[in-house]
């Protein structure tokens, strides 16, 4: 028997192999600039991205039959499958694997060079989070391949007698799913979420009294405590932001479900703890005293392999029922019917901290898809008012062609009633919405008396043809007692003019009244950039909507100005040109500025080096726009319906920059949003003006929101 180990090198690579080094795997040399080694009581963690290994494994190759067996701990799934062992040819039909897939169950598999054989575990599966023994052994002489996991002989495949394996020239990779096509080394698919303390290789086939015997010498189901990514490891990135609401590691996408429950923030978010790329989604959970220092939790919702939920656990929202419990309405996969989406229930087991750790699943479906385009189905945003529970439910509109919502009541939560589409619009005045919405959201606006002046219905554009996706609006009268919302306008308003950055939006009334939002600031870099920084996406400022002389407004919400640090600039009736010449002695990536200017047309510009992104405001045109690194106009302008107008007043900007976010809002009017990853290592901003004069200028830096 070789029993194989890991262990750090004087030169920090990791490496695994036995004692005598016949079998030696050194770990991948690919440029993950936030990768970390992290060893628990012996057992390697596989961090589900960047962390496998490679090698010639040639003392596997050369024997007739063998047994190779894995002590591991599984923290997740993807759904395509990740590597423990992997040295195939799947082409030339050649090679040896074995995989860890959905729900814990186990596939092997080998070649002949003209067949390959596979089998999947049956009687027995992995658990995640939890110790587990997995051994394959392949019987030459009996023909037999058997897979055994934690001591149950889970399943055996037959094949011709004496038949060997047939290796490719490859090597081979543990940790990682490494095929021919779209699943090779630089794939960001197929690698191990887990730890794994031993790799036992056996030359020879153990017998059925060997392998149970082996088995019962390792603490198998011993449960282990979930390893999450810690912000620490990203501490050194400058593109990764410290201020906004962002996941401990790994993927984030669509803030949803705000709530709060007896003095503590509640939000939650699409997760994938495995890699930061999107599959296999979970429910993210953050807890916060005051919406922008959030400490993390644990997942609030997993897939799991019962009839509920195998295939995801999509977006939602969340509520406070009649009775004071929280609860989470969500989206539910399942693959095996039709339609496969459906909306699903989760209750909260408040514990004694009310951080609401742990949240219990209904195990049936609460609505399910009877309108709209069947198999889109999502996002269930809920609410309660007078008395009456209310659900919308993004899909789309055979009638018109576009998206829409279903409108659902019901008085216990349980038992719901339809009553049709909730948006009378033109979707050929429309087109930008897309053919189905996602993320619906009903808030009520107050205006300047604190009275309800309206209602916005938010949705953000899914299936947009030759466009980018938007959150999008549409202000109107809502009438509960009569289930329907009348638009005051034809064409769908903008909040974020910063073109496809702010997006999926979610919302809730606070308890001091306000309707506020939260989105996600998508990260507009590719994956593989993603992949190799081992982050993608973060939220944006949290954004309070309101009316002021009828008009929708829009701001930061109060509580961002806590991370105010240190005043760096203060600037008093002022040039333009003077305000410059003062900012050029500050940089940094974590900054708030506030200018108030008489001007007829003022820039803000972020630079890095000669590069630099623009904001701007011209008041003749009433364009609020930005204008990228090369020099070419962007933002958001679709005609008329996206100018700013500010009359004869001050132009007041208040800028946002946090790493590679930058946030501009405009006389509470708009916003941009855009994304600004640098080559250097800090950021300045820049001021212009046309017929310009500032009035007053505030420049801070910002403070982290994780300690």
């Amino acid at each position: 028997m070789i029993r194989l180990a890991f262990r750090i090198e004087k030169n920090n690579n990791v490496v695994c192999s036995g004692p005598d080094e016949k079998i030696y795997f050194m770990i991948n040399q690919y440029p993950f600039i936030n990768r970390v080694y992290r060893f628990y009581d012996g057992a390697l963690l596989f961090d589900g991205y960047s962390v496998w290994f490679k090698g010639g494994g040639e003392e596997i190759k050369k024997q007739k039959a063998f047994s190779l067996s894995f002590f591991f701990v599984p923290f997740g799934y993807s759904d395509q499958g990740d590597g423990l062992f992997f040295c195939l040819d799947g082409e030339n039909k050649e090679g040896f694997y074995l995989l860890i897939q959905k729900h814990g169950k186990v596939q092997a598999g080998f070649g002949n060079g003209r067949e390959i054989f596979n089998l999947s575990s049956i009687n027995a599966h992995a658990k995640k989070d939890a110790y587990n023994m997995v051994t394959v052994i392949f019987r030459q002489e009996e023909g037999w391949c058997d897979l055994y996991v934690n001591g149950v002989l889970s399943n055996r495949k037959q094949f011709p007698r004496h038949m060997w394996i047939k290796w490719p020239q490859r090597e081979a990779y543990l940790g990682k799913y490494v095929n021919n096509g779209d699943c090779g080394e630089e794939s960001e698919a197929g690698s191990f979420y887990g730890l794994i303390k031993e790799i036992l290789f056996h030359e020879g086939a153990l017998s059925e009294e060997e392998v149970k015997k082996l088995h019962g010498e390792y603490p198998l189901g011993e449960r282990m405590e979930k390893i999450l990514p810690e912000r620490k490891d990203y501490k050194n990135d400058r593109q990764r932001p410290v201020y906004h609401l962002i996941a401990p590691g790994k993927w984030m996408n669509e803030p949803h479900g705000p709530f709060c429950f007896q003095g503590l923030y509640h939000i939650f978010y699409q997760s994938n703890p495995h890699a930061p790329i999107w599959n296999h989604i979970q429910w993210g959970h953050m807890v916060s005293k005051d919406m922008i220092h959030w400490s993390d939790m644990p997942l609030a919702l997993e897939t799991g392999d019962e009839s509920l939920d195998p295939d995801g656990c999509w977006s939602g929202s969340a509520l406070i029922d009649k009775k004071g419990t929280p609860w989470i309405f969500y989206t539910a996969g399942n693959n095996n019917k039709f339609p496969n989406q459906f909306v699903a229930m989760a209750q909260a087991q408040i514990d004694e901290g009310k951080k609401l750790s742990v949240w219990k699943k209904l195990q049936r479906p609460v609505v399910e898809q009877k309108e709209g385009w069947l198999g889109e189905f999502r996002d269930p945003f809920v609410w309660l008012e007078n008395d009456t529970y209310f659900i919308l439910v993004g899909t789309g509109d055979k009638d018109n062609g576009g998206g829409n919502a279903v409108l659902y009541s019901s008085k216990d939560m349980l038992n719901w009633q339809s009553h049709g589409f909730f948006l009378n619009y033109s979707y050929e005045k429309n087109r930008e919405v897309g053919h189905v919405f996602e993320l619906p959201v009903l808030l009520p606006l107050k205006d300047e008396s604190c009275c309800i002046a309206c209602h916005i219905f938010l949705l953000c554009a899914c299936q947009v043809e030759n466009d980018v996706v938007e959150t999008y609006g549409f202000l109107g009268k809502w009438e509960p007692d009569k289930f329907k919302f009348s638009p005051y306008h034809e064409k769908a308003l903008l909040i974020d003019l910063g073109k496809g950055v702010f997006t999926g939006p979610s919302g809730f009334v606070t308890p001091d009244g306000r309707s506020v939002v939260f989105s996600i600031a998508q990260g507009k870099r590719s994956g593989r950039d993603d992949f190799y920084a081992g982050w993608a996406h973060n939220g944006g400022i949290p954004i309070e909507l309101f009316i002021q002389k009828g008009e929708l407004c829009v701001r930061p919400v109060k509580e961002v100005y806590q991370l105010k640090k240190k005043r760096l600039l203060v600037l008093k009736n002022v040039s333009a040109e003077e305000a410059d010449r003062q900012l050029q002695k500050y940089s940094g990536n974590c900054l708030w500025m506030k200018v108030c200017a008489d001007a007829k047309r003022i820039i803000l510009d972020t630079i890095d080096g000669s590069r630099k992104k623009t904001v701007y405001y011209d008041r003749e045109n009433c364009r609020f726009g930005w204008i990228d690194e090369k020099g070419i106009p962007q933002g958001r302008y679709r005609g008329p319906e996206d100018n700013v107008n500010i009359g004869s007043g001050l132009v007041n900007m208040e800028y946002f920059l946090d790493h590679s976010m930058i946030e501009v809002y405009l006389n509470d009017k708009k916003s941009i949003t855009l994304r600004n990853y640098i080559q250097g290592r800090e950021r300045r901003i820049g001021i212009a003006g046309e017929a310009a004069k500032i009035l007053e200028l505030e420049l801070w830096e910002m403070d982290s929101a994780y300690k």
